[in-house]
């Protein structure tokens, strides 16, 4: 480690360059000298969603919305959820991150999705609708316009 990089630092670097090895022991170091630095908990969490272990990942993400509540973090923790297919806890996880942020778009689009998948079309409506006012571009919001399309007529031809 250069004494130009703080730990975690160079943990991000490490990370960066997919050298997950080094960088997870770098953090365990770290996580023995400074138990309460959620900065590590949060590294880690990165990794795990690398690797595709979920559960560590949302274990390590659950500490750190725990005490940083920030509406990326709770997005991050909600897509962890939707990858281990836990879609209550993602929609949980989405919605709390609108409540901290309310003009934050990718959230809204994502519970117009697991709601859709669901097959809950009028809270999927509720939710591209309420994505549509936000600040989005033009051709995202004609693809969500044509999805709100169809499912305004599939529901009309029941």
């Amino acid at each position: 480690m250069t004494e130009e990089l703080s730990r975690i630092e160079f943990i991000r670097e490490l990370i960066a360059d997919c050298r997950w090895d080094d960088a997870m022991e770098l953090i365990q170091l770290g996580m023995d000298e400074e138990p309460d630095n959620i900065d590590y908990n949060y590294e880690l969490a990165r990794i795990f969603m690398e690797l595709g272990n979920w559960a560590s990942a949302i274990s390590n993400l659950e500490l750190v919305v725990e005490k940083t509540r920030n509406h990326l973090l709770y997005y991050m923790l909600a897509q962890a959820y939707e990858a281990d297919e836990q879609i209550d806890r993602a929609i949980g996880a989405y919605l709390k991150a609108i409540m901290l942020s309310e003009k934050f778009a990718p959230a809204y689009k994502k519970l117009g999705v697991l709601f859709l998948g669901r097959n809950d079309k009028d809270s999927a409506i509720e939710y591209f609708e309420d994505y549509l006012k936000l600040d989005i571009p033009k051709e995202e919001k004609e693809s969500v316009r044509k999805i709100l399309d169809r499912i305004k007529n599939e529901r009309r031809k029941k």
